[in-house]
């Protein structure tokens, strides 16, 4: 990412990212740990998630992201294309 994108308030930084998506966490949900990288109109998000099988484990990963894109207003022009297991 370029110097001039890290300050730009219009492009989120890892930091931001993972800050807002913890805010979106609920205590009872099983996150072991979190990972962001933001490319120039695109963020990456990876959870593990401590699930016991691999549907449950997609729905709550789509459940966190979509309360951090309903409650971050950085978020408000992003949308999720693509859920994929690790």
């Amino acid at each position: 990412m370029s110097a001039s994108a890290a300050a730009d308030p219009e492009h989120p930084t890892p930091s931001g990212v993972l800050a807002a998506l913890y805010r979106s966490i609920e205590p009872t949900e099983p996150v072991e740990t979190a990972r962001a990288l933001v490319g120039d109109r695109s963020v990456r998000i990876a959870l593990c998630l401590d699930c016991p099988d691999e549907l449950e484990a997609i729905g709550r990963a789509l459940g966190i992201c979509l309360r951090m894109l309903g409650r971050s207003p950085e978020f408000s022009g992003y949308g999720i294309t693509d859920c994929r297991l690790l």
